[in-house]
């Protein structure tokens, strides 16, 4: 290993940092947000002294399509990708790998930074952290980050700077190849104090963009001029679905209020935000912090906000929804997964009671709050009259609209695992193909063709009595596609009411 690793003679390294073009699945509206995963490493290695770029392949290609190996993507082309690093004669580019259907376009990126004799080719991500063997393997990769990076890629370039072969054993959460075999340094590469990180480098990025090319996350908005952030990291769940712990870890870390509200500042003042967006999943777990950053936005910030990703309903009271309506709130998306309690509690292990989901529900209604929720159906050890369960349950809520998934096995996670141990993958799975609008895994308890029906069935009679009930947000939301992605719109409504398929074409 040390022979592989010269040392960059103690100059300034120049890093690229890559978001990759997203695949296109059939249905599927053409999106994206700033990544902030790769806007927290620049800001780190800036600090550093490193000289750093970015390229987000979606935004900066956002309305081009173009195939690999049979798979449709938009985003930048990849001869495009290749002029950019090319031009920039880099030391280390870096390339993130959000989602296991990512991986194929991101083993091309990997391969044309070799190409053009790139020093050190680097990956993270969540689906880097769950499966490190799937890049390393491909001998394109020379490094993957597991877990958060912030401190260990700052630790690896020191480490390359400096000529400190011998360090690298030593920074959590590294994975590479070692004279043939895998190697993997001990832990996560976890960050305990969050307020430490400097705040994301979102003006590397170009972000009048993201005001005009995409709508925000969830399609409920008050301004176009919106960004998103997070607030804290890590979840105490154990959702089987989730494999956010092999990234995050399990345990809560919040940043302080003081910290949030300041870079809420900086994106109010420096990029002229007229709205924020929240990304947690755990905004409310700690009460008294949720209060305060509410008591802050409503006297000092004064924008609408909103949290669009799947609050945690389970964390949530009445004086946190009051608290969070006075401070601007006007839309949430909770995660109530099932409407079955069994299922809920035996087959998801999710920490809620669903007697008390109703009259929470009716009391961000009260407040004005629009309400979204997710839901889950399909799981192996659930019955199609439990499925049923969840589209009745929906009904009682009280909700603004509703999306239905089905459960999508993703590595790393206690469902992945169940579903390798007993041969749950419907015919023709792959990671590339996996989406939450089509059946991933089979069951004992129905045939895929009674789940396809009865599932398309309740979509269809819910999403019916929503318009008769709400036509105004669910009209606005079509709307919103039509304007920004017209040519999507026909493909999404078919496939969220209509479609029938099990797997993508080809397989």
């Amino acid at each position: 290993m040390g022979e592989t690793m010269a040392n960059l003679d103690e100059k300034i390294p120049k890093i690229l940092l890559i978001y990759p073009p997203s695949i296109l699945a059939p249905g599927f509206a053409r999106k994206t947000v700033l990544p902030l995963g790769i806007a927290y490493l620049a800001a780190v290695l800036r600090n550093k002294g490193a000289n750093v770029a970015v390229v987000d392949c979606i935004i900066e290609g956002i309305d081009t399509t173009f195939s690999v190996k049979g798979s449709d993507y938009y985003g930048l082309r990849l001869e495009e990708i290749r002029k950019r690093i090319s031009q920039g004669a880099y030391d280390i580019v870096g390339i993130s790998c959000q989602f296991s259907s990512m991986l194929e376009i991101v083993l091309e990126i990997c391969k044309i930074a070799k190409d053009c004799e790139v020093k050190y080719v680097i990956v993270g991500g969540p689906h880097a952290s769950a499966q490190p063997e799937s890049l390393l393997l491909s001998k394109l990769v020379d490094y993957v980050f597991i877990g958060e990076a912030e401190k260990s890629i700052a630790d690896f370039v020191d480490c390359l700077m400096g000529g400190n072969t011998h360090y690298i054993n030593n920074i959590s959460g590294l994975a590479y190849m070692d004279n043939g075999h895998l190697h993997s340094t001990s832990g996560l590469s976890l960050i305990e104090n969050i307020d430490s990180i400097p705040f994301p480098a979102r003006d590397l990025f170009p972000i009048e963009k993201y005001f005009t090319k995409c709508s925000p996350m969830g399609g409920v908005f008050k301004s176009r001029r919106t960004l998103s952030m997070a607030t804290s990291r890590g979840c105490p769940g154990k959702c089987t679905f989730c494999a956010s712990a092999r990234f995050w870890g399990m345990k809560f870390r919040a940043r302080s209020p003081e910290n949030v509200l300041a870079e809420i500042r900086e994106l109010r003042d420096k990029y002229r935000i007229e709205e924020v967006q929240f990304q947690d999943d755990n905004f409310t777990l700690n009460k008294k912090r949720a209060l305060e950053i509410c008591r802050g936005m409503k006297e000092r910030i004064g924008l609408p906000w909103s949290v669009p990703s799947g609050l945690a309903l389970w964390s949530i009271d009445k004086e946190i929804i009051d608290a969070m309506s006075d401070a601007g709130c006007h839309y949430v998306a909770v995660a109530i997964e099932s409407g079955n309690q069994r299922v809920l509690s035996e087959v998801i292990k999710k920490p809620l009671k669903l007697d008390k989901v109703p009259e929470l529900c009716r009391h961000f209604k009260k407040r004005k709050i629009k309400l979204a929720a997710f839901f889950i159906t399909g799981f192996p050890d659930e019955t199609l009259e439990e499925i049923r369960d969840t589209f009745n349950f929906a009904s009682k809520c009280n909700l603004d609209t509703a999306n239905f998934y089905f459960p999508t096995p993703l590595p790393g996670s206690p469902l992945w695992t169940q579903a390798e141990k007993e041969n749950l993958f419907v015919k023709g799975f792959s990671l590339k193909n996996a989406i939450y609008d089509r059946p991933s895994l089979t069951s004992k308890n129905w045939t895929l063709k009674e789940l396809i029906d009865v599932v398309h069935h309740e979509k269809r009679m819910f999403y019916l009595k929503t318009l008769l009930r709400r036509p105004r947000i669910l009209l606005f939301r079509i709307f919103e596609i039509l304007k920004h992605n017209p040519k999507q719109l026909v493909s999404m409504i078919y496939s969220q009411l209509f479609s029938k398929k099990i797997v993508s074409k080809g397989e």
